[in-house]
This record gives C-alpha cells, sequence and structure tokens, in this order.
C-alpha cells in the first residue's frame, strides 16, 4: 500500500530524520514516496535540518559530572549492605544449593507417577460394551 504525504510527516515527526529509526514495514512504502515525490524529499531535508539542529543544541556530557557520578554509584554499592541469610529456613534452605532448579518439577511428576500407577485398576469387565459390539460388526454390506 502506498504512503500518503500525512503518514511520511508523521513518521518524520515520530521518528526522525534517519531511516535506520523507522519501523521496518514503514521503509519500503517510505523509500517509493520519496523518490516518486519532491515534496516528501522537501519534508526529509527539512527534518534532517531539524534533526542536526537538535542534536547541535543539546550539550555534551562533561568528563567532570561522568566522573562524579560513577563515584556515586561505586560509593552507593559499596555502602549496600550484603543480602541477609534467612533465619532458620529448615531443610530447604540447606538442599537449595544442591538442587537443580527444575527439580521441583521433577519431582512433583513423579508423585504424580507413582499416584497414578498405585491407584486401584477397574476390574476387567466381561460384557461387551458398545466399543466392542461397534468393532465386532462388519460395515460392508
Amino acid at each position: 500500500m502506498p504512503m500518503r504525504m500525512d503518514d511520511f510527516a508523521r513518521l518524520l515527526d515520530t521518528h526522525g530524520a534517519d531511516p535506520a529509526r523507522w519501523p521496518p514495514e514503514t521503509v519500503p512504502a517510505a523509500r517509493a514516496l520519496l523518490e516518486a515525490s519532491a515534496p516528501a524529499r522537501a519534508l526529509l531535508e527539512r527534518a534532517r535540518i531539524l534533526d542536526e539542529a537538535l542534536r547541535d543544541s543539546l550539550p555534551g556530557p562533561s568528563p567532570e559530572a561522568l566522573a562524579r557520578m560513577r563515584a556515586g554509584v561505586a560509593q552507593a554499592v559499596a555502602r549496600a549492605p550484603l543480602p541477609a541469610a534467612t533465619a532458620g529456613g529448615g531443610v530447604l534452605h540447606w538442599l537449595r544449593p544442591w538442587l537443580p532448579a527444575g527439580c521441583g518439577a521433577l519431582i512433583t511428576l513423579a508423585a504424580c507417577g507413582f499416584w497414578l500407577s498405585s491407584a486401584p485398576q477397574p476390574a476387567p469387565d466381561d460384557t461387551l460394551g458398545a466399543p466392542r459390539v461397534l468393532a465386532m460388526m462388519d460395515t460392508h454390506e
């Protein structure tokens, strides 16, 4: 589906003039519009000028400010208390380092298998039920 000018203007307003920042599904239609339309190319050029002006107007990070920020983060991490060990914790607290992550699911599966295998089996039925009768019937006439 061809892209309309108002959709292209919205694309530029939202994502800027760099096609690398455009959603991938819009790029082919936008490029086709740019090849066919001089007003679209003019709109793209204005968006590029705006992007450059915005980029040039932003101050770069100060090396001193970055150093202060890194030092502050390092101090905060150094002062942070270690995680407290759980009081008591029971048997699972001591077994946790030796149990793999999926062990709980494996134990649950084993318990279900044991429960199903130990369930009482129904007595064999000597009567012919509907499935057996249908299986014995000759359907070819």
